[in-house]
């Protein structure tokens, strides 16, 4: 795979990258914008600003089902817009590159002659490569993997808050559910241990009634939209991944100008 081939990947998986992060961010956003009114009862008097109107870690106190502190869902939403933003440069970037600078387009290919010297026929063959005379990019393939490798932690971090986050709300509407539906034996039963998340959401969508003083306005597929936030988060882990190890495999192919390891 020539530089040309890695930087046209590249910018596909910073692209992907920026929507996947964007859509994470929204899915996010929409659900704690719709319940953190609702879900903001936590106990205490009125001088206490205890914030817990977060669809993330929610709990199922003796009176009310509560969302979990804000922080949370704010992490949620704001985390992943440095990286968003990062990706987005990125894919402008290598963007240029592939399509107006054709940079290291022909590096590998290869050319065959056939000379003939002193009536014996010699294959003569030849391979194009790009300068690095003038294409200073070459010297950023080991910090760019290493960033690339810090931002996969660093999204894979958000990746699993999230993730407990969302199946600590949902295994704790599961009791709260048991209790207002007054369901017992199968039916409780089948609450605990056979409903999807994706149902126990839909549940909460229709029935959870809303705090005093406050409206949540249409119904919203609650599910869905943090189930999709999930998805998008961890399939961007493995884009870092993928980036990381595009990097990195670019910066050994080009080691014997980034150090004398290839003298």
């Amino acid at each position: 795979m020539n530089q040309y081939d890695t930087e046209r990947r590249l910018c596909w998986c910073y692209g992907l990258l920026t929507i996947l992060l964007g859509v994470s961010v929204v899915c996010v956003a929409v659900p704690y914008n719709h319940w953190r009114a609702t879900l903001d009862v936590c106990p205490g008097s009125w001088l206490e600003n205890t914030n817990c109107g977060c669809i993330f870690y929610g709990l199922s106190t003796f009176q009310y089902f509560n969302g979990g502190h804000n922080s949370w869902c704010l992490y949620a939403i704001f985390a992943p817009l440095p990286i968003l933003v990062y990706a987005l440069v990125m894919t402008l970037f290598h963007m240029y590159r592939v399509c107006i600078n054709n940079v290291g387009q022909y590096e590998g290919d290869k050319s065959m002659a056939m000379d003939e010297i002193e009536g014996e026929t010699i294959v003569v063959t030849t391979r194009t490569r790009a300068s690095h005379k003038n294409d200073a990019v070459i010297y950023c393939w080991i910090p760019t993997s290493c960033v690339a490798a810090v931002f996969a932690i660093y999204n894979l971090t958000h990746a699993a808050i999230m993730t407990d986050g969302f199946l600590m709300t949902c295994h704790q509407y599961r009791g709260y559910l048991v209790r207002e539906l007054h369901a017992t034996g199968d039916h409780a039963t089948a609450i605990h241990f056979r409903l999807a998340c994706q149902a126990i959401f839909d549940f909460m969508d229709y029935i959870q009634k809303d705090a005093p003083n406050s409206r949540r306005g249409d119904f919203i597929n609650t599910g869905i939209a943090l189930q999709l936030a999930l998805i998008t988060s961890w399939l961007s882990v493995c884009l870092w991944i993928a980036i990381t190890v595009y990097t990195a495999v670019r910066a050994y192919k080009e080691r014997d100008v980034l150090t004398c390891c290839g003298n």
